[in-house]
């Protein structure tokens, strides 16, 4: 069956998920410029539409799976949200979450980190209002799901310190983007010297937390066992 990009924002990942699943995408995002993007691309397999997490624009259990990628913390109505993926996703179909949680200090769960906090301590500290790995699971778990596994991928973010600074004067990160200008020009400007002092390029490397939930066999949620 088809699968769900929730919040796909320019299609980033939906040609990759068509790609790879072999089966339709459905690319959904609320805000229109984006959605925009990602159907000028006419990715091949994948149909763009416009929706919010909070009310999905889809026929209940229609998707075998749902993507969400560094969205869960966009969310306003974190159960609303959950509850809409029970209904659309199929009983025992998938549910796979790419993002960054909030620390949990109550369990000690050591989440993931990104490299730009180095420069930008603050960003840090607006991570830290993210919804913990907790809070997740158990609004996913009211909703039907259960937690299959969780780890933490290595991915690289970018090829050198020099594409790092660039990708980053776009500020197009959210945690970035909340900074005040004189906190992010601080930040910017040490990245830019170390970048100057890099004397050959080097990956850089970030961590990213990575869940996989699968959908109750069975129409009605069960509560959630947190591990």
């Amino acid at each position: 069956g088809p699968v769900l990009d929730l919040g796909a924002g320019t299609g980033r990942f939906s040609g990759l998920l068509a790609r790879w699943s072999g089966v339709a995408v459905i690319a959904v995002d609320p805000a229109v410029p984006m959605a925009r993007r990602a159907r000028d691309k006419r990715l091949p397999g994948v149909q763009v539409v416009g929706g919010a997490a909070e009310a999905i624009p889809l026929r209940d259990r229609s998707v075998a799976a749902a993507w969400l990628s560094q969205v869960v913390h966009h969310i306003d109505d974190l159960d609303g949200a959950a509850s809409e993926l029970g209904r659309v996703v199929r009983p025992g179909g998938r549910l796979l979450i790419r993002g960054t949680f909030g620390r949990d200090r109550s369990t000690g769960h050591a989440d993931a980190g990104f490299l730009v906090y180095r420069y930008f301590p603050a960003a840090r500290r607006i991570e830290d209002t993210f919804p913990t790995r907790c809070r997740v699971l158990d609004a996913l778990g009211a909703a039907g799901f259960d937690e299959e596994m969780t780890t933490t991928v290595a991915q690289e973010t970018a090829a050198s310190l020099r594409e790092l600074h660039r990708r980053v004067s776009s500020r197009a990160d959210s945690t970035l983007a909340a900074l005040g200008d004189d906190t992010f020009a601080a930040g910017l400007e040490a990245l830019a010297r170390d970048v100057a002092a890099e004397a050959a390029p080097t990956p850089e490397v970030d961590h990213v937390d990575f869940t996989v939930l699968r959908r109750h066999p069975r129409e009605s949620a069960r509560p959630h066992r947190g591990r």
